[in-house]
Formats: C-alpha cells, sequence, structure tokens
C-alpha cells in the first residue's frame, strides 16, 4: 500500500488532464490516453510514499503537534444504484453528490489546529487545505529546536516538510 499527494491547484495543462481523467474515471471509463497524459503532466506536482515512509512522516508530524487525534465523518452514500445510472444521471445529480464528497474530504474538526491524523493514515480521497497546512508548519516551527534538528537529519522528512511548505500556495493537497 502507499500513498499518493497532489497539489489541489495544479497549473495548465496538468489541471485540464486531471479534470478530463476524472471525468472518464467517474464514468467507470478507462481512456489510456487520458491517463497517461494526465499522470506524465500530474507527476511534478505529486508526492508518494510507501506505508512505511508515511508511517515515518506521521510520526514525526505527531510528535511536533502538526497532527491532531480525531474520528472521521462518513462520506455520503453513492446516490447511484450502478454505472449505468451514474452515466444516465443528469449532470446537476452528479454534481450535488461530488460537491458532497469534496465537503466531506476536506473536513476538519472546529476548534482544532493543525491537520486532523485521519486523513493520512488512509488514501482517503482526503483533502487537507492550505490552512490546515499553515497551521501545521507554524506547529512545526514551534516545537523544540532538539526535535526539529533530529527529524531534519533525514531526507525523507527534509523532502516531505519541503513538500509540504510548497503545497500551501496550491491550495492544499490531496490524499489518494
Amino acid at each position: 500500500m502507499g500513498y499518493s499527494f497532489e497539489w489541489v491547484d495544479l497549473p495548465e495543462p496538468a489541471a485540464t488532464a486531471r479534470f478530463r481523467y476524472q471525468a472518464y474515471l467517474e464514468l467507470g471509463d478507462l481512456c489510456r490516453p487520458c491517463t497517461d497524459k494526465y499522470h506524465s503532466l500530474a507527476d511534478a506536482y505529486q508526492f508518494h510514499l510507501n506505508i512505511a515512509g508515511m508511517a515515518f512522516c506521521r510520526d514525526g508530524m505527531r510528535r511536533t503537534g502538526m497532527t491532531y487525534q480525531a474520528a472521521p465523518q462518513p462520506f455520503p452514500d453513492r446516490p447511484f444504484d450502478d454505472i449505468d445510472d451514474l452515466r444516465s444521471a443528469d449532470q446537476s445529480r452528479r454534481d450535488a453528490y461530488n460537491a458532497a464528497e469534496r465537503a466531506a474530504s476536506a473536513q476538519t474538526v472546529a476548534g482544532m489546529v493543525g491537520i486532523p491524523e485521519f486523513k493520512l493514515t488512509s488514501n482517503g480521497p482526503w483533502l487537507v487545505g492550505a490552512r490546515e497546512i499553515e497551521q501545521a508548519l507554524n506547529l512545526y516551527q514551534a516545537s523544540s529546536p532538539s526535535l526539529r534538528a533530529e527529524l531534519e537529519g533525514d531526507d525523507l522528512w527534509v523532502a516531505w516538510l519541503d513538500w509540504l511548505r510548497r503545497t500551501v500556495s496550491h491550495g492544499g493537497f490531496t490524499v489518494g
């Protein structure tokens, strides 16, 4: 099992390629050229971790107070009986479901600061917003210098922090 992270706001032409890829995916179609184009264009805006790498980064985030414990709220039930129902559904019905799913993927806990850890324990779909990341990075900066020095002795941690910092100006990131 691995984790894939991607900027929320992709630059063009990667944004259009993702839109086309997701449109085909939503309808249960596999458009090989769309898939290949999306993956090649979006690669520069992604970060990948295997399960051990994610556990290491999550542990560092927990130790520095960047994350908090919470239980996720359930995602909305899919209102389509099957792929044929989805394909024949009115666009407004599909849009309403997509909006509800996106809201569920962006959930946070009122009054909490940082990133809810549940967004980093599964492949989502989760959306970690720029504000959550900024808060987490501020908490990291406020953690003990000796702890930061210990963590920054690892190349993976340094790469993860750098990637987090870059995502702030791109709407955050998705977890998939």
